[in-house]
């Protein structure tokens, strides 16, 4: 259950750009890989950067989700509050609670949420690569993509593959 809804979770993000936005030209594929809970592919998600490597707190990045199936907002939103306590953070549930309750859109098969952030690690998330929303709060960046990229993740393997480490 917790991996669904850190797959949900994933879906949250959109982007292509920040402020200035950057195009795919100025950021590197650094992995790539499929939550997949129990037999069921959520979404497939893909970690950008600049120079193709990645290391946690590391800024510019991107994070792009594309589903793999319909999902309703509220079980986004769950699901990276059950993340947040996943990763021991209540503190991350009260601070941004609020922030994520109203910011998702319903998820459909094909469409992609992003989040993209800037060399300062203000970010801003993307559905179908329309902006949603900016975030100027930088501890947020980190807060949030620690779900899919700090090594305490609910998904060791997808991270793995996100950041390109060998198994």
């Amino acid at each position: 259950m917790r991996t669904l809804l850190l797959l949900l979770a994933l879906c949250l993000s959109v982007s292509t750009c920040v402020r200035a936005s950057s195009s795919d030209s100025d950021m590197v594929a650094v992995g790539e890989g499929v939550m997949t809970y129990m037999f069921w592919d959520v979404y497939a998600a893909k970690l950008y950067t600049p120079s193709g490597e990645y290391q946690f707190g590391q800024h510019p990045m991107r994070l792009t989700l594309t589903y793999l199936r319909d999902f309703k907002a509220k079980d986004i939103v769950k699901a990276t509050k059950d993340q947040w306590r996943h990763l021991g953070k209540p503190e991350h549930v009260q601070a941004y609670g609020p922030v994520i309750e109203d910011l998702w859109p319903d998820i459909r098969k094909g469409d992609s949420l992003s989040y993209e952030t800037s060399a300062e690690g203000v970010g801003a998330f993307y559905f179908n690569g329309e902006l949603l929303t900016e975030i100027e709060d930088s501890n947020f960046s980190d807060a949030f993509t620690a779900i899919w990229l700090s090594p305490d993740t609910s998904e060791p393997k997808l991270r793995k593959q996100l950041i390109g480490a060998s198994e």
